[in-house]
């Protein structure tokens, strides 16, 4: 006759610790903030944009949009402050060089 585990034994009790990965309830993560995604798409694309096309008017929506995401990262308890925070940051090197521009394009061409 084989010898199987019995109840109470101590492989038994060895054994009910061990669970596998698809039986442990999994916590929900916090949703990452769809604006601070949109802000560092703006700056991406600003960047973009200033390099072929100059068109740097998209930083200030991206500038916008990431302190927005971060006010309601801090309200609702949401993930993608970081993002937020590489937008803003981007879009405002972005518009210190479009003013730095406009300053030097202004003293060259000035009658």
């Amino acid at each position: 006759m084989g010898r199987g585990i019995m109840a109470g034994s101590g492989e038994d009790k060895a054994n009910q610790g061990t669970r596998s990965a698809a039986s442990v309830p999994s916590v929900p993560q916090p949703r990452v903030n769809t604006l601070s995604i949109v802000s560092i798409v703006l700056a991406a694309v600003a960047v973009a944009g200033s390099v072929f096309g100059g068109t740097f008017v998209l930083a200030v929506f991206a500038v916008g949009a990431g302190h927005v995401a971060l006010q309601q990262i801090k309200v609702r308890g949401e993930r993608g402050a970081m993002l937020a925070y590489i937008g803003i940051g981007i879009s405002y090197l972005i518009a210190t060089f479009a003013l730095v521009d406009s300053v030097y394009l202004f003293w060259q061409f000035r009658a």
